[in-house]
């Protein structure tokens, strides 16, 4: 028992011998230490992942407001101090132990270099963002409330995140940016988000809340006709899709921020609601119909070379395209077919028209000259060592797109290879084609490994 007890003492002793020469071959350490179970098993996870990554290759950094990049390393987090990073300073931000620091609004790209791996990221610097309020003069009456909205750059507030103030809360109070109007007088509101603040001016009259009126209180329409309706508050227009709107009978009409659809025939009473405050209209529905010809686009904006169809309905029912008369006002900025599919040819505005039982619906047409080329790639052409990698950062149709929603092939996976985030890795010396789809666009990237 003893002998056997002895016997394996020495397998295990072995064994941990043997883990601590891999390890100091593979990374280079001086001085042995007995790794124990676990970190045994970290060196395993760490020899089957691709060394020195970045959860992003794409940061924003705001101009006094410092970044920490993070950094992981055989899928461990590493400190970005460890990281040897160039170039360390420039006219548009400066790094400094895995710190970003940004100066002014710009690009700035550096590389990062640590155990022989080697990464790249691209630091957009962005100005400070303003704190700014959806309204920054109200004018209310006693007993009202007004709500106002915060942004902070592209960031929309909770009322929770700023703190509130009045300068007069025996004229108006304020909570969470609900502002209350207490007595006539004036009053400044004030709002205060990391150190910004923007004021409101609040105007409150000692007045009773105003009438609700509708443009028209009794309306005539044949089936498929629409009306918009004007409201005014207190003598002043009021946009429709302030109001709540409902409609008695949806058969007969319906109705969406003021404008009034005949569906049938009848009579139908249209409630617009505002504040407490109701405005009613009458509609009658004539059995005839307006034949009324409609298109499932009235604007386009198309690049050049890309092509569109145009959908038709006619009395409420979807219309064969080739049933119409369809024609272009302008053939050089954009054709249309007799099935209403337009191909946008150069630059300029065009309108085109669908004709069919003496109605006629007009489409306009915008077209850009940057051709139809939708996806794009910041490199269209790599060079790279091996062992060294690089993200390839997509736009599309102008806007960045992640890499992880394109689909990446290679053409030569043991020259170099994509992952499905769009990271190239340098396998080997040779040429490679690395191809990004989405959405029926693809664009190549050459890449060529030294």
């Amino acid at each position: 028992m003893k002998l056997t007890k002895r016997n394996v003492m020495k397998n295990v002793s072995l064994a941990v011998a043997a883990i601590c020469a891999v390890q100091f071959a593979v990374t280079g350490i001086a001085s042995a230490q007995v790794p124990t179970a676990q970190a045994a098993s970290s060196y395993v996870a760490k020899a089957a992942s691709s060394g020195l990554e970045a959860p992003s290759y794409h940061v924003e950094v705001t101009i006094g407001e410092p970044l920490t990049l993070q950094v992981t390393y055989n899928g461990r987090p590493l400190d970005p101090s460890l990281v040897s990073w160039t170039p360390v300073n420039s006219s548009i931000a400066t790094i400094r132990n895995g710190v970003i620091t940004g100066h002014k609004k710009g690009m700035y790209v550096i590389n990062g270099k640590y155990n022989g791996d080697s990464i790249r990221i691209r630091v957009s610097v962005i100005e400070e963002p303003k704190l700014e309020a959806s309204s920054t003069s109200v004018s209310i009456k006693k007993g009202d409330t007004k709500t106002i909205t915060l942004k902070y750059g592209n960031k929309t507030l909770s009322s929770l995140d700023a703190s509130w103030k009045s300068s007069n809360e025996s004229v108006a109070t304020v909570k969470r940016g609900e502002i209350t109007a207490k007595a006539s007088g004036t009053a400044v509101i004030t709002a205060e988000y990391k150190g910004k603040s923007v004021k409101i001016n609040v105007d409150v009259v000692d007045s009773q809340s105003g009438k609700l009126q509708a443009s028209d209180s009794k309306i005539s329409l044949k089936k498929g006709e629409k009306k918009t309706i004007k409201l005014t508050y207190d003598k002043s227009t009021l946009a429709g899709s302030k109001a709540t709107w409902k409609t008695s009978k949806s058969s007969v009409a319906t109705v969406s921020d003021g404008v009034i659809t005949a569906k049938g025939k009848g009579k139908a009473t249209i409630t617009a609601t505002y504040k407490g405050y109701k405005a009613e209209i009458e509609v009658t529905v004539d059995n005839g119909s307006a034949a009324l010809l409609e298109a499932s686009d009235t604007k386009l904006k198309l690049k050049k070379g890309q092509e569109e169809t145009i959908t038709l309905r006619y009395d409420g029912g979807k219309l064969k395209g080739s049933k119409a008369e369809w024609k272009t006002s302008k053939s050089s900025v954009a054709t249309v077919d007799d099935d209403g599919v337009v191909k946008a040819k150069k630059k300029g505005t065009a309108t085109i028209t669908a004709t069919y039982k003496g109605e006629k619906v007009e489409i306009e047409v915008t077209v850009d000259d940057k051709g139809s080329k939708l996806l794009e790639a910041d490199d269209t052409s790599l060079s790279l060592k091996k062992g060294e990698s690089e993200t390839i950062t997509l736009t599309y149709d102008g806007k960045t797109l992640s890499g992880s929603k394109a689909s990446w092939s290679t053409s030569k996976s043991s020259v170099a290879t994509v992952s499905t985030s769009g990271k190239v890795k340098a396998k080997a010396k040779g040429t490679a084609t690395i191809t990004a789809k989405y959405k029926g666009e693809e664009v190549k990237i050459k890449v060529t490994v030294k």
